[in-house]
């Protein structure tokens, strides 16, 4: 009865052991400043274009622990959403401005060894506006570092992911040839 007790505990605990990938909980919320330079009603669409759908993976674990974040179109939309209303666009399905942006790179890779981490995050999205014949076009990045001690903290990475979604997101609603194209100029 102890060795089938035993060997019932030890399976338990390697199973426990293995490494399952976690969801990546991201949300990012749009804190930049507000104005009214793009005063105009705009369709929006976010589409995911990567070829590896990761949002978070640790360098040199075994097995190696990739996690996909499938809401990120989503989240992405809800911020870029937040931002254009902050500059005066109303978001509606049916508007003679479309604003499309595909996200071409979305991801922190995380180094770790036994006393330290490193978290880098990057991003890549090119916008692409049509109004009727006109169309513009342009791509937007940024990354971010994060290091620290020990093994890295899932929340720390996350929140490094939103404040770098944010970011982009100001780049774009604050970019004056954005800005001048949905203008009409």
């Amino acid at each position: 009865m102890r060795v089938i007790l035993l060997i019932a505990v030890l399976s338990f605990l390697l199973a426990g052991c293995s490494s399952t990938p976690r969801s990546v909980i991201l949300h990012p919320q749009y804190q930049g400043p507000s104005s009214n330079a793009l005063n105009t009603n705009m369709a929006l669409q976010v589409n995911d274009l990567r070829t590896t759908k990761y949002t978070i993976r640790v360098k040199d674990q075994e097995p190696a622990l990739y996690m996909p974040d499938a809401n990120l179109p989503v989240n992405l939309n809800h911020v870029m959403t937040q931002a254009l209303a902050a500059h005066g666009a109303q978001v509606t399905s049916i508007a003679p401005t479309k604003v499309v942006v595909n996200i071409n790179r979305f991801k922190a890779i995380i180094a770790e060894t036994l006393s330290q981490h490193q978290s880098d995050a990057q991003t890549n999205v090119t916008i692409q506006v049509t109004q009727g014949t006109r169309s513009f076009e342009k791509q937007y990045k940024g990354s971010a570092s994060l290091s620290g001690p020990l093994k890295h903290d899932q929340a720390k990475v996350e929140e490094q992911l939103n404040n770098l979604a944010q970011q982009v997101v100001a780049r774009i609603v604050q970019d004056p040839e954005f800005i001048q194209f949905v203008r009409g100029r």
